[in-house]
């Protein structure tokens, strides 16, 4: 189009001058001007301009490919050369994952996905030859593979796993045993994550191909990933010592994958484990860990991390410090749509704000991670949100929603003990809530009995003290004495003296009750 037409078409009012420089540039004034002209072009027309646009814009710009991969992608898609959309749009994927738009990532992967669905059928691909062939295999692969790491945090299992198992075989006959393993990291990780067992054969058997790939390759990294996952199974359901000592082996040599999910949600997942069992000052320095390498890492690395450092500080009874440190990872996961992390973090801080009282802000809270966790089916985050949100909304009087035999069915049908332990505490705090102590007092004791014997010292401390106070409002007083002594023994050990102090408190008042205006 020439200057003076482009003028005419200003004068007129149909476009605007943008920008002189660096290159003239011009915009419609409204989307509906655009829409007409773009709609009066007939559609062999269209094709050949966004195939010339498209061509421009790789001559032009060599330098600018990844950044620009999405608008190629588009120009090309219209212009009917399929092959070079797919790959931009798998060049956009990869880009917009290094740059921690995960969202963005999933909808490149997911376009270049469907282009490839109704791209050539076998046997026209098998009369391009076999180099061919196996080149839009492997693209095939790593587009799906693309598709799984950006949609891992916020797809249930159902979404994401049958396009993963379909890859199997055909990841098997291309013979890339990188790619191989990625297919079978991505199948055991996210069915652990749905409430999958490790000797689920389906489980089992990607974690032995993950092994057998580690062990051909001469990599310890790969080796390791097997008994990672395992550990992680294992620190957030139990047996808790079993699950921080497969991490403790496993994610040193781990250290180099620092974009791998896996990797990084081991590291936080040892500093979770340590916390859980009481040994702080180990669980502060897998954090730091952490931490460090987040720096250098992709979203998932450095949301990990700010939950493993929040939840820490929770443990060691910090709720000052973990408090923000879940808002902001809330938040970010929010932004971005990684919703593993929004349940994981509304947790720590909606139990924190029930600590301090603040219930109705837990409630809405946890809230929010219960139902994405109800979204995306993460059976081993969701009998824990929803017996949270139970209690906090009971505090502040409102019927709470679900089952809490629903709850703990879950919990116990996949085998994830501290989950059980949690929906029998939050059980027994409404029971003692509402003054009906005989209901309570088992459902406390069932839940100490399972800490203690996980070895989850910071939570038996808490529960026995619970278990103690509920006795002593109900002026069981010799009964709560024992309670409490046992959990002021266990503070003092931890090295939590605020939460000691308190214990103190009840100890020297005994049968006394104190009122407050």
């Amino acid at each position: 189009m020439t200057e003076n037409q482009l003028e005419t078409l200003e004068a007129k009012g149909l476009v605007k001058l943008a920008t002189l420089r660096p290159e003239l540039e011009y915009l419609f004034r409204h989307a509906l001007v655009q829409d007409a002209a773009y709609g009066s072009l007939l559609k062999q027309e269209r094709r050949e301009l966004h195939g010339q646009v498209g061509e421009a814009l790789e001559a032009l710009y060599p330098e600018r490919m990844a950044e620009l991969a999405p608008t190629l992608a588009m120009h090309f898609a219209q212009s009917g050369d399929t092959e070079k959309a797919i790959d931009y749009y798998a060049a956009g994927g990869r880009h917009a994952l290094e740059q921690n738009a995960i969202q963005e990532a999933y909808g490149a992967f997911d376009s270049a996905a469907a282009l490839i669905a109704g791209a050539p059928g076998a046997a026209e691909m098998e009369s391009r030859g076999p180099a061919e062939t196996a080149r839009r295999r492997r693209r095939r692969i790593e587009i799906q593979i693309g598709r799984a790491q950006a949609g891992y945090s916020f797809l249930s299992a159902n979404e994401s796993l049958p396009a993963l198992e379909a890859l199997v075989t055909e990841a098997d006959d291309l013979g890339d045993l990188q790619l191989i393993a990625k297919v079978h990291q991505l199948i055991a990780l996210g069915r652990l994550q749905a409430g999958a067992s490790p000797s689920d054969p389906t489980v089992a058997r990607s974690l032995q191909r993950i092994t057998e790939v580690g062990e051909a390759l001469g990599d310890p990294s790969i080796r390791a990933m097997p008994l990672a996952f395992v550990g992680l199974s294992q620190v957030f359901s139990g047996p808790v010592r079993a699950g921080v000592e497969a991490l403790e082996e496993a994610v040193p040599l781990m250290q180099q994958q620092r974009d791998s999910i896996g990797a990084a949600f081991a590291r936080g997942g040892l500093a979770m484990g340590y916390a859980t069992l009481g040994e702080f000052e180990k669980a502060d320095a897998a954090v730091e860990n952490a931490k460090e390498i987040a720096k250098d890492g992709d979203l998932i690395a450095q949301l990990d991390a700010l939950i493993a450092e929040s939840m820490v500080r929770a443990a060691e009874g910090r709720l000052e410090q973990a408090m923000p440190l879940a808002q902001e990872c809330v938040d970010r996961a929010e932004e971005t749509g990684a919703s593993a992390c929004i349940m994981v973090s509304s947790w720590i801080l909606g139990d924190a704000l029930h600590q301090l009282g603040r219930y109705a802000e837990a409630r809405d809270v946890l809230k929010r991670g219960a139902d994405v966790a109800l979204a995306v089916d993460r059976q081993v985050w969701r009998p824990t949100l929803q017996s949270w949100l139970r209690t906090s909304a009971a505090a502040i009087g409102e019927v709470a929603e679900g089952d809490a035999e629903e709850a703990l069915a879950t919990a116990r049908a996949i085998g994830n003990h501290l989950g059980e332990a949690g929906v029998l505490l939050k059980r027994g705090e409404i029971a003692a809530r509402q003054g009906n102590t005989d209901a309570a007092i088992p459902d406390l004791a069932a839940a100490a009995a399972i800490l203690e014997e996980e070895g989850a010292r910071p939570s038996l401390a808490r529960v026995l003290h619970g278990w103690g106070e509920t006795l002593r409002a109900a002026g069981r007083t010799d009964e709560a004495a024992p309670l409490l002594r046992r959990s002021l023994g266990l503070f003092e050990e931890l090295g939590l003296e605020r939460e000691a102090a308190v214990v103190r408190t009840s100890l020297s008042l005994g049968g006394v009750r104190l009122a407050f205006d």
